[in-house]
């Protein structure tokens, strides 16, 4: 029987093709050699079932993974959509295993629900790869993928900027931090405020300048300057008093995280190209590595040592006591172990390192499924705060012209853990601490298993609106074989982090408010800071050629 391969099932055939050779072959293999030894050591230090349990789905999660998302193709046809995905399997599996290991500690520790956690997890991403799956195949049918957005490039989205254009703004972003910070720290309590929220907005572009080493992934052609690092180095240092300043630990580690966030995507796009095992990477890693455990970490958890005195305390004798708290290394580990839990009902110790906790704290999952089940499924008080969470993120012109009566000021200055946390305490003061919920456990207690559709169906539309953001060029290889050029916008770019940490979110809410509000907030912010920074770079450019073309004459009049 001969049986006829149709074009669709070639063009998914190339998609799935693994990868034989280059980076991405590598990563595959030494992710596993590292997650099979992990694997091992966990289940052999921390033997118990419910551990093989959960070492189990993350071994079943990494082998979706490896198969289904890490294809040369699909990467480059879907890669800030595949991304994100990876970025969950990373969040919610790969890194709990490899950094509870690390710190001596099971996968599951302190989970009272760990079995719970992981079914939850695997589901979500089950539902993550089906959408995803469903989405590329639309999308290679209508053609989306090969064709770049019109209205964004009239917008000058995908415009190329210039290194002055990226650090102006960079200062952009610093000097609204600075203010917000500084001068109007309570903008960043208000649900509204009109000038001053429009300049909270702009922080995010503090990042910017962490991005021109990568100048390839947008576009740039000429190599980094010699200065460079001296430069971002610099930066990094005043970006660091300002972050012990407004007392945020992201503030700061967010700069680290850009630049391994886009070095990773462009070497899993073969876009940059670097040999790694050398020496002088090997160096850099196991600095990089002890930075992050050792004195970046101990300014994390001195920062929070002085955080009861942020609203009241001028901001240069905050970084003094921040300072101060840094060097008291026995009280640091006090504060560690004894800052863990936020009340009867709610506790977060799962990760000693303050930044890695970050990135893998399982025990989010678990606090909220716990509370949850306290509640029950479809509880009405919980749909009901669902609810108003997403219409308070619509404008309150649009809010009043719908006639919709909802309290924005109530419902944003209240997390979706305080609100699961106060449904069970019955605490009033519990409000307005923000602890931080999870999807799983809310969207249980507002929609039942339901909340899983809504996961997928939301995530259709959120996988278009980023891989929208960038071009697709096809060239040919040395070898005379066809290739792909991906070309992304900086807008992009600048939002690497906030994909790769997509999920988890506190709620499948916040895919309908992203929807609603904050993508096209991010698209309009950046196209006017491009247009903003765009003038002053070109007249700052015609002026230096200018001076550089007069000062050859001025030295030769000298010399007459």
């Amino acid at each position: 029987m001969n049986i006829q391969l149709g074009p669709a099932h070639l063009e998914t055939t190339r998609l799935f093709k693994r990868p034989d050779t280059g980076f991405l072959s590598q990563f595959v293999f030494w992710s596993w050699v590292i997650l099979v030894v992990a694997a091992l050591l966990q289940s052999i230090l921390f033997y118990s079932f419910n551990n093989l349990i959960a070492v189990g789905c993350v071994i079943a999660a990494w082998v979706l993974t490896t198969t289904i998302l890490l294809r040369p193709l699909l990467l480059k046809n879907f890669p800030l959509s595949t991304f994100l995905i990876i970025g969950f399997v990373f969040t919610q599996f790969y890194f709990p295993l490899v950094f509870t290991l690390l710190e001596g500690k099971a996968l599951i520790y302190n989970l009272q629900l760990p079995e719970e956690v992981f079914l939850h997890s695997i589901l979500a991403l089950l539902v993550l790869i089906i959408t995803h799956t469903t989405y590329w195949t639309f999308a290679k049918q209508i053609g989306l993928s090969l064709k770049p957005s019109k209205l964004l490039s009239s917008a000058g989205i995908f415009n190329v900027p210039t290194d002055l254009q990226v650090w102006l703004m960079g200062f952009i972003g610093l000097v609204a931090m600075f203010y917000v910070h500084f001068y109007s720290p309570s903008v960043g309590h208000k649900v509204s405020g009109g000038g001053d929220k429009l300049v909270e907005a702009l922080i995010p572009f503090t990042y910017a300048p962490f991005f021109i080493p990568f100048g390839k992934l947008y576009g740039k052609s000429d190599p980094p300057k010699a200065k460079l690092s001296l430069q971002l180095i610099a930066f990094t240092i005043l970006l660091f008093v300002v972050s012990m300043g407004t007392n945020s630990r992201g503030a700061f580690m967010l700069g680290f995280t850009s630049v391994g966030f886009a070095f990773g995507l462009g070497l899993l796009l073969e876009t940059l190209k670097t040999r790694l095992f050398t020496f002088k990477n090997i160096v850099i890693g196991f600095l990089t590595v002890w930075l992050f455990i050792g004195p970046i970490a101990d300014i994390g958890t001195a920062m929070v040592m002085v955080r009861s005195f942020r609203s009241d305390t001028p901001r240069m004798e905050l970084i003094a006591l921040t300072l101060d708290a840094y060097t008291q290394k026995d009280a640091l580990k006090a504060f560690q172990l004894d800052n863990n839990s936020k009340g009867e009902h709610w506790d977060e110790e799962y990760m000693d390192n303050i930044f890695l906790a970050r990135f893998c704290n399982l025990k989010y999952n678990d606090a909220s499924l716990l509370l949850a089940s306290q509640l029950g499924s479809e509880n009405a008080d919980i749909y009901k705060f669902t609810i108003d969470h997403f219409l308070s993120s619509l404008p309150v012109p649009v809010l009043d012209f719908l006639n919709v009566n909802v309290d924005k000021e109530s419902v944003n200055t209240v997390s979706f853990g305080d609100y699961l946390y106060y449904k069970v305490s019955a605490d009033p003061w519990s409000l307005g601490v923000f602890r931080t919920g999870h999807f799983a456990g809310t969207g249980m207690a507002a929609f039942g298993w339901w909340y899983l559709l809504i996961l997928g169906l939301g995530m259709l539309p959120i996988y278009m609106l980023y891989d929208i953001l960038f071009v697709k060029k096809t060239t040919l290889d040395k070898n005379g074989n066809s290739d792909l050029i991906l070309q992304f916008s900086f807008c992009g770019l600048l939002s690497l982090t906030s994909i790769f940490q997509f999920f988890p979110m506190e709620s499948v809410e916040g895919i309908a408010a992203f929807l609603l509000r904050g993508w096209v907030q991010k698209i309009f912010l950046y196209a006017f800071i491009y247009h903003l920074t765009r003038p002053i770079s070109a007249i700052v450019t015609i002026l230096t050629s200018v001076r550089l073309q007069k000062a050859p004459l001025t030295r030769l009049d000298q010399t007459r």
